[in-house]
């Protein structure tokens, strides 16, 4: 398996890296640079397979790769308000337009985890585009004393459905009398399970299956060239174990190929994302639990 042959039709490196070039500009809208797509091919050493074929299979992925700038989370987060307003106008069957506004006025909406996390950034892009006024968003403390019948928790990534779990279940008494709706930019069948068991309804812009899953048997990234699903797998797990170890294809084995453009979340391919002696394509910022997890990053202010 140390040797193979590119079937017809799969694109050289040079017509990647122009597929690259023009994706970068038109689409992710980011400042990625051809010079940075370079510096991290270097990663990849002929340690798998040959240097070429090697550097033409992580660009394979790399072109396949989601990336969802900011102009595009705004409109995920509209398309998530208006998906939540039609859930609510179903649920407690609501006629007028005043209806529903009563409704949001008696609607409190949170993130999901701590302040400073993820959850918090897309709390802000929801409500601009939401155009909702400001004493209708509490911290997560802050739902264990409200006096609103409903309750709308905010995120951006849920694709195993534990921390979320884990979040309702420490409040599962609180919220036993009261409609929790949990709306996400992307999700799974997974999550959505999980959070059903809790009596939380999920509402979401994108669901991910396998098709969504780099090296699933029904990976749409090898739709047109399925003899190379293998020898991909190899490359990003075999470097996969040298920069993260316990998650050589992600988080939870996400085989995922997306990010968002303020984070790519650990569930992607690590290749993309690792900074453990590898430099990364997207750097992923990693979250820091407290002072001693982060006190090696002090160093560079010093």
């Amino acid at each position: 398996m140390s040797e193979f042959i590119f079937p017809d039709g799969f694109p050289s490196e040079e017509k990647m890296l122009d597929i690259l070039k023009k994706t970068i500009e038109k689409s992710w809208r980011t400042d990625l640079s051809i010079e940075q797509i370079d510096a991290w091919l270097q990663n990849f050493s002929g340690k798998v397979f040959e240097i070429p074929a090697e550097r033409r299979l992580a660009l394979w992925l790399l072109c396949n790769f989601t990336y969802y700038n900011e102009d595009e989370v705004n409109h995920l987060c509209g398309v998530l308000y208006k998906k939540l307003v039609h859930q609510l106008l179903i649920d407690k069957s609501l006629k007028t337009a005043e209806d529903a506004e009563q409704c949001i006025q008696n609607t409190i909406f949170t993130s999901i985890g701590k302040a400073s996390e993820s959850g918090g950034l897309l709390l802000y892009h929801f409500r601009q585009e939401a155009h909702l006024d400001l004493e209708r968003f509490v911290f997560p403390t802050g739902i264990a004393d409200t006096k609103c019948d409903t309750i709308v928790c905010i995120d951006d990534v849920i694709i195993s459905g534990g921390t979320a779990s884990r979040f309702f279940y420490n409040y599962r008494d609180k919220l036993s009398e009261k409609a929790v709706y949990y709306i996400t930019l992307i999700t799974t069948d997974e999550a959505i399970k999980k959070l059903r068991d809790f009596n939380i309804t999920v509402i979401y812009s994108i669901k991910l299956d396998d098709r969504n899953k780099a090296f699933s048997d029904s990976s749409l990234l090898f739709f047109k060239f399925p003899s190379l699903l293998a020898y991909a797998k190899r490359l990003a797990e075999e470097y996969g174990k040298m920069i993260e170890p316990k998650k050589s294809l992600g988080h939870g084995n996400g085989q995922y190929c997306f990010g968002l453009y303020y984070n790519i979340p650990n569930n992607s391919l690590p290749i993309f994302w690792s900074s453990n002696n590898w430099t990364p394509i997207f750097l992923r910022k990693e979250k820091y639990q407290n002072a001693k997890q982060a006190k090696r990053k002090y160093s560079y202010f010093i």
